[in-house]
């Protein structure tokens, strides 16, 4: 597994969870400080041939990278451009070429920036500074069957119809320090996860 520090992955557990909301946040609370890239990464689906905005594009046989240029769309790498992010990039890619994709990325592209990246595949093969998850309930779409195993490894998980203020207050004590994400006044975010069964995490928000 790649280790990441100065990534945050923020995945979801159906669509309209908050994913791209919280990416915006926090873009636009540590790029007054640090230098922030932008990323979403999705995997390929058949018959998917709608980009997440205008793009340059940067193909390559096993995947498709794409920097958005466009600040004004309503897409979500546009948004994270309007938030602060000094680059933004979008990857399509099947899950097996992701590690590829992401590595190519990382040597490419990022050097010390910090890098807000909304997927929830890359905790697959990506330990992050930090992995939020955003819960819709009830779900909208398709059920993801995998959910309780990216809800054991967040290091803080939200629902986006209820948890407005909490989810305020983590953003705005966010910091990033000495290679670690931090709430204000705290130690770093990792060290104070406390580990919760599935059915603890959601009781919370169901």
């Amino acid at each position: 597994m790649l280790s990441i520090p100065n990534m945050v992955i923020i995945g979801g557990n159906s669509r309209n969870s908050g994913k791209t909301t919280m990416a915006c946040e926090i873009i636009s609370k540590l790029s007054g400080i640090h230098e922030v890239i932008g990323l979403k990464v999705t995997s390929v689906r058949p018959g998917e041939d709608e980009m997440h905005g205008v793009h340059t594009d940067e193909s390559i046989s096993e995947f498709s990278l794409f920097e958005e240029i466009n600040t004004v769309s309503a897409k979500d790498t546009s948004k994270m451009l309007r938030s602060g992010a000094i680059r933004v990039f979008y990857v399509k890619v099947s899950d097996k070429f992701i590690e590829k994709a992401v590595l190519h990325f990382m040597s490419k592209y990022i050097n010390k920036q910090v890098i807000v990246c909304e997927s929830r595949s890359l905790r697959r093969i990506i330990n992050p500074g930090l992995f939020l998850m955003m819960m819709r309930l009830p779900e909208e779409g398709k059920s993801k069957n995998d959910i309780e195993t990216f809800l054991s490894l967040a290091d803080k998980v939200f629902c986006s119809n209820t948890d407005q203020t909490e989810m305020k207050q983590f953003v705005d004590n966010l910091q990033f320090v000495n290679n670690e994400f931090h709430q204000k006044g705290y130690e770093s975010v990792r060290n104070r996860k406390k580990q919760h069964h599935f059915a603890d995490q959601i009781s919370n928000v169901t």
